[in-house]
């Protein structure tokens, strides 16, 4: 008796874990086929911006800049400057130029809700420790620090691509970028003190992606 019995346990054991494996292979299946679904949910003013600076915003090109992570009213505020020539783009002075403020709403609230991907890259270490001390100086203030917050609307530098930052951080020290006077003052004095490899030196700690 006490065999059958410790048999039929034994079996009503099997029965729970193939009904747990059932019940976990379902859902799954079902978060699986809800990922498929998802970019369907996604506007179609966002989806215009996947093709050159990834999906969800992350670029796979060192070109163009991820907007994945970068804060909503930065966004915008990027986009209004593009759309009325404050600042230089390829392409995007004319593409900012078709959309609407509505539209400008829809793209930052997605692409700020979207996690930072560090970018992988090569930095050179003696550059980056003097872009450590550089940017607590110089930048800190504003754009912190990956465990230290950025002013609001003022984004985290720290893995993005270097390529993109260093044509932007140029932009700036001729006044091509227009708009933001704090950064071409501190972006000027860090040159008059440091030169070109000052500038070099922060897009080295910048892509290495940690502080």
């Amino acid at each position: 008796m006490s065999g059958r019995l410790a048999w039929r346990r034994l079996l009503l054991l099997l029965s729970w874990l193939v009904l747990q494996h059932y019940s976990l292979g379902c859902r799954a299946v079902e978060d699986a086929e809800a990922e498929i679904r998802q970019p369907y949910l996604v506007p179609l003013q966002v989806q215009s911006c996947f093709p050159c600076h990834g999906p969800r915003g992350q670029s796979g090109s060192s070109a163009i800049p991820s907007l994945a992570g970068l804060p909503r009213e930065y966004l915008r505020k990027v986009m209004r400057a593009y759309r009325h020539g404050g600042r230089f783009g390829t392409v995007m002075g004319r593409l900012a130029a078709a959309y609407e403020e509505a539209d400008l709403i829809v793209m930052a609230d997605y692409f700020s809700g979207q996690p930072i991907k560090a970018q992988k890259q090569t930095t050179e270490w003696r550059l980056v420790d003097l872009g450590r001390r550089l940017h607590r100086y110089y930048c800190r203030d504003c754009h912190g620090d990956p465990e230290q917050s950025a002013k609001p609307g003022v984004p985290h530098l720290h893995g993005r691509w270097m390529d993109y930052l260093r044509w932007t951080l140029w932009d700036y020290l001729v006044g091509i970028n227009q708009g933001d006077e704090e950064m071409a003052t501190q972006l000027t004095a860090l040159m008059r003190r440091h030169g070109a490899k000052g500038v070099e030196a922060l897009l080295h700690y910048y892509g290495k992606g940690k502080p």
